[in-house]
């Protein structure tokens, strides 16, 4: 037996539950219990689970129809047949507006086809029943997943075609903006691919199982920028190119990562110049050049740099890095007096050779003063503007050492 059924007969004329149970006799599938009136076959839905439930429309004591009222306040989904000995549309729209699920005629024929009859009704509750499940377990799903989705700590996005098709709230944070104003725009158009990095992961040909690594920075809505992580998972659908993107905010360790860089660049730098005025074994006017070479060769991003000496009142060029006139031509606009008065930093050019200077003045001992330029591209912050202090000093430091002749003092 594969598919069992348990049903209970609500009858109260005994012939009429003989002949029904005949029709059943050859559907061992079929397991039915008989209750003789309504009180009795309630107090049975009570104590056990039925598949389906037959009433006889007129029994003594509850009516039919109230068993079937009670049976739905109960139970809205169990298959109800009305059977009755009088069949009037009356009867029938009655029956049905109490939720009955069908209504069968007392006879002969028809008690023969009730095991066929009750088979068809609950093979259809329970493809019903087990619809309504899986659609609560798709919509509890869904739910889930939108939960999850929007409390997620990083940024979620789908794209099509390049473009975001979906992000989640975390996503918006991260670039400052509505979720709305993210559907539609091209990925690319809020990144800056100069900072792109594929940190990890080969053309998915080659390694077909693994997400994409990049880190790259990004430009919020407000103009800041910031660095963000992000593993992607490209998908083609239906002959359309999808991504599914995971995105975190990796600001703060890509600073950390810039600062301890910059600590440990600035540490081998000094380093350098205090070894290289130890060891210097050449001229005295060849230490200049050395010492910005090695200034030079240890900083990242700089283009041109001059070390200047004051020499009755004018700073006279001692080493140069990078273009002549570039470097002229910021020492004529800013003048020797305020260059050998404070650390700065200073953005001269056009927009075309726009180049960000930053400047410090040092004492090579005896009076002597220096100050030493370095030009790049981008800004100078304040690390940038230390560095280039605690490089100026030792420069400094290092001349003094050696002394007019190159020697040690």
């Amino acid at each position: 037996m594969t598919n069992p059924y348990r049903i209970l007969i609500i009858e109260d004329d005994p012939d009429d539950v003989e002949l029904m149970l005949l029709g059943f006799g050859k559907h061992d599938e079929f397991f039915v219990d008989v209750a003789t009136c309504g009180e009795e076959g309630l107090d049975r839905i009570r104590e056990a689970s039925y598949d389906l439930i037959s009433v006889d429309f007129a029994l003594p004591g509850i009516s039919g129809l109230d068993v079937l009222e009670e049976i739905r306040t109960r139970d809205q989904d169990v298959p109800v047949v009305m059977v009755t000995g009088r069949g009037t549309e009356e009867l029938q729209v009655v029956a049905f507006e109490k939720f009955a699920t069908s209504y069968v005629m007392k006879s002969v024929d028809s008690f023969r086809s009730l095991p066929f009859i009750f088979e068809a009704l609950i093979g259809e509750a329970r493809f019903r029943t087990e619809e309504r499940r899986m659609r609560r377990d798709v919509e509890r799903s869904e739910a889930v997943s939108r939960y999850l989705l929007e409390n997620s700590p990083s940024g979620i996005y789908v794209l099509e075609n390049g473009c975001f098709k979906m992000v989640n709230s975390r996503f918006a944070e991260i670039f400052g903006c509505d979720k709305e104003d993210l559907i539609g725009e091209h990925f690319w158009s809020l990144a800056d691919p100069e900072s792109f990095e594929c940190v990890e992961g080969a053309g998915r040909e080659v390694y077909p199982d693994r997400s994409i690594f990049h880190e790259f920075r990004i430009s919020r809505k407000d103009g800041s920028k910031r660095w963000v992580e992000v593993r992607i998972v490209p998908l083609d659908y239906q002959d359309e190119r999808w991504v599914l993107g995971n995105l975190v905010d990796v600001t703060e360790r890509k600073e950390g990562e810039r600062d301890l860089l910059m600590e440990n660049q600035r540490l081998s730098l000094l380093y350098s110049l205090a070894m290289k005025a130890i060891d210097f074994r050449g001229e005295a006017g060849d230490l200049s050049g050395e010492a910005l070479s090695l200034i030079m060769a240890g900083l990242d991003g700089f283009l041109v740099g001059g070390l200047f000496l004051q020499e009755r009142g004018d700073l006279v060029l001692r080493a140069l890095a990078g273009p002549l006139e570039d470097l002229m031509d910021f020492i004529d606009e800013v003048g020797a007096e305020e260059l050998l008065k404070e650390a700065g930093s200073k953005t001269a050019g056009d927009r075309g050779r726009r180049t960000v200077w930053g400047f410090c003045p040092f004492s090579c001992g005896g009076g002597g003063r220096g100050v030493l330029v370095l030009g790049r591209g981008e800004e100078i912050g304040p690390q940038i503007q230390r560095l280039i202090r605690d490089i100026a000093w030792q420069t400094g430091k290092m001349m003094e050492l050696r002394g007019p002749e190159g020697s040690p003092s």
